[in-house]
C-alpha cells in the first residue's frame, strides 16, 4: 500500500508539471511573454515528447513545443549574441535553402561552397558576411553543424533551420556556452525552402544598440 500511494503521489506531481509545461508553453506562444524562462525551458525541455504527443492527439501542430523553445532561447541569449564581435560569429544556413540547380559542392570540414551563382538568395548573405567579418557555413544537417562548432571555435552562432533541428541545434550549441539565437524556415521541406531573409539580415549584424533600439 505504501508503494502504492508513493506511485499515485508521484505520478500527479509528474501530471501538474506536465500540466504546468503545457500551461507555460500555450502562454509563451501566444503572447511571446517570457514569465520564469529558466524554469519555463527545463520544464518544457523535461515533457518534451508527451507535450509533442499530446499535442498530435488533438491534431495541433507539434512543432509549437519547437517554436516555443527557440523563442526562450532567444530570449536568454540574443543580448549576448548582439555583444559579441561580428568576426567572432558564423552563421549557419540550412543546404535546403538552395536552388534546385545549385552548382555549389560539398567541402569536408567547410560544408556546402556557394559559387554565387544568384539563383538564390545566399549569395547576397555571404557578401554581406564576407563584408562584416562573419563566418558562415550552408550545412548539409546538424551533425555537420556540430562538428563545425567543435573545429571553428565562434564566440556566438545564428541558425536557420526547421523547427526540430534548429531546436537541436541550439540545444547543442548552448550547452557549450556560445550564445546562439535562431531563425525558423518561413516554408520547410527537404527542398527549396525559404526564409524571412529580411529577418535574418537583422539578428546578423545585431548589435547592443540596435537590440536597445528594437526594445
Amino acid at each position: 500500500m505504501v508503494l502504492g500511494q508513493i506511485f499515485i503521489t508521484l505520478l500527479f506531481i509528474l501530471l501538474v508539471l506536465a500540466a504546468a509545461a503545457a500551461a507555460v508553453g500555450a502562454y509563451i506562444y501566444k503572447y511571446k511573454r517570457f514569465p520564469l524562462p529558466k524554469l519555463a525551458f527545463s520544464l518544457i525541455t523535461l515533457f518534451y515528447r508527451p507535450l509533442k504527443t499530446l499535442l498530435g492527439s488533438l491534431h495541433i501542430n507539434p512543432n509549437v513545443v519547437d517554436e516555443v523553445q527557440i523563442t526562450l532561447l532567444n530570449h536568454a541569449y540574443r543580448e549576448k549574441y548582439a555583444a559579441t564581435p561580428f568576426e567572432r560569429r558564423i552563421l549557419f544556413l540550412p543546404q535546403c535553402l538552395r536552388d534546385l540547380d545549385c552548382p555549389a559542392m560539398t567541402k569536408p570540414g567547410e560544408g556546402i561552397l556557394c559559387r554565387r551563382c544568384g539563383r538564390c538568395n545566399i549569395a547576397e548573405i555571404m557578401e554581406i558576411c564576407e563584408r562584416y567579418g562573419i563566418m558562415v557555413c550552408i550545412a548539409p544537417g546538424g551533425e555537420f553543424v556540430k562538428r563545425v562548432v567543435k573545429d571553428k571555435k565562434p564566440e556566438a552562432a545564428l541558425g536557420v533551420a526547421c523547427h526540430k533541428d534548429l531546436h537541436e541545434v541550439m540545444r547543442y550549441v548552448t550547452a557549450r556556452g556560445i550564445p546562439m539565437v535562431g531563425v525558423l524556415l518561413a516554408r520547410a521541406g527537404c527542398i527549396m525552402t525559404d526564409v524571412d531573409w529580411d529577418k535574418v539580415k537583422e539578428e546578423l549584424l545585431l548589435t547592443p544598440e540596435k537590440l536597445q533600439e528594437y526594445g
